[in-house]
């Protein structure tokens, strides 16, 4: 396994409804953290929302693979964006993760590494962060034992996500 750099955190209210509804295969943000973070080469977007009433505390969403270019037809009104592998075994969402002690669990895990961005309530550039390589670990560890499918068991028409080049691979 090569060198892992880093991934990103992304605070993301709509995601689950996103998904739901068939809009996948990009992230969009209007601060231009999202382009810093991009340009160092992050591997994967692990996706978090604050649970509905729970100020203070995060729920994981999705761990997604990063591409470099869309795999699905997207349409975003962000001015920054970054791609992710919709087909890839590797982008998957949590199926357990909003469970008391998991979102406990994970908002302990990142409380105290950024408490700037939970005092911010992940409002524009604090819902963006740099996971770097030792707290990936962490995390990876925290989720080994999480309920996950891949993304797209999560949409609910299928039909109307298709890769935009039918002949490529998943990214791994």
């Amino acid at each position: 396994m090569g060198k892992h750099r880093m991934d990103i955190f992304f605070h993301s209210p709509s995601f689950e409804e996103n998904v739901k509804n068939g809009q996948v295969g990009t992230l969009g943000s209007n601060s231009t953290k999202l382009v810093a973070l991009s340009e160092r080469l992050p591997k994967r977007i692990w996706v978090f929302k604050t649970p509905k009433g729970m100020k203070g505390s995060i729920q994981l969403l999705a761990c997604l693979l990063i591409s470099d270019e869309p795999s699905v037809a997207v349409q975003t009104d962000y001015p920054h964006v970054i791609f992710y592998d919709v087909f890839s075994p590797g982008s998957v969402v949590f199926t357990d993760s909003d469970t008391p002690a998991r979102i406990q669990e994970v908002s302990a895990f990142f409380q105290y590494r950024w408490h700037t961005a939970f005092s911010a309530s992940f409002k524009g550039g604090a819902g963006l962060q740099a996971i770097e390589a030792n707290i990936v670990r962490g995390l990876e560890a925290l989720v080994e034992d999480c309920g996950k499918v891949q993304m797209l068991e999560r949409v609910n028409d299928r039909d109307k996500v298709q890769p935009i080049n039918p002949f490529a691979r998943p990214s791994t």
